[in-house]
């Protein structure tokens, strides 16, 4: 059980580590300073069958951004918190065409050529995933502040413990671009 969880997990969670790109967005009019508490949205995992909340991989996704955001000196509540947190893994695959291939056929008496066979297409489809952070201002409903890590994924498989550190330096990535206080 303990095995095929870590490889559920893995699946899940390797879109989302190299962190090639990473992006925030904080609200101008945000006050980081009064930032202190937050509580949690359930975190959201995009698979094959649809947006899955209970997700095993929930509580690495959770583990991971809680120490970030005890770095920054937010404390989780359980009521009355300045920000919610809500956090999404998705993956995506995106087609990429390499190469179109057409049937020629010339005529001997000439130069004839006929384009008229069938055409082939050669491509593939490259595997993007993203980590998103949304900090959730509790009093204005409205994004505090919005950061993501997204990048190919890598031919290679990792073994859970490599995952864990990956997605733990993706975050430590993201939240190096938090607002200064």
């Amino acid at each position: 059980m303990r095995a095929s969880y870590r490889i559920l997990v893995s699946a899940i969670l390797l879109p989302a580590l190299l962190a090639g790109k990473v992006k925030s967005y904080p609200d101008p009019k945000a006050d980081f300073a009064h930032y202190k508490t937050y509580q949690w949205l359930p975190p959201r995992v995009l698979t094959s069958r649809g947006i899955d909340e209970n997700h095993p991989a929930a509580p690495v996704i959770k583990g991971v951004v809680e120490k970030q955001l005890s770095l920054k000196g937010l404390k989780e509540v359980a009521d009355g918190a300045d920000l919610q947190i809500q956090t999404w893994v998705l993956t995506e695959s995106i087609p990429q065409l390499e190469a179109i291939i057409f049937s020629v056929s010339t005529v001997s008496q000439g130069d004839v050529m006929s384009l008229g066979g069938p055409v082939a297409t050669i491509g593939r489809y490259n595997k993007e995933g993203a980590l998103y952070v949304n900090l959730i201002d509790t009093k204005t409903k409205k994004s505090a502040w919005l950061a993501m890590a997204s990048d190919s994924l890598p031919n290679k498989s990792l073994n859970p413990e490599e995952i864990q550190q990956k997605l733990e330096k993706v975050t430590k990535k993201i939240f190096s671009k938090y607002p200064k206080k």
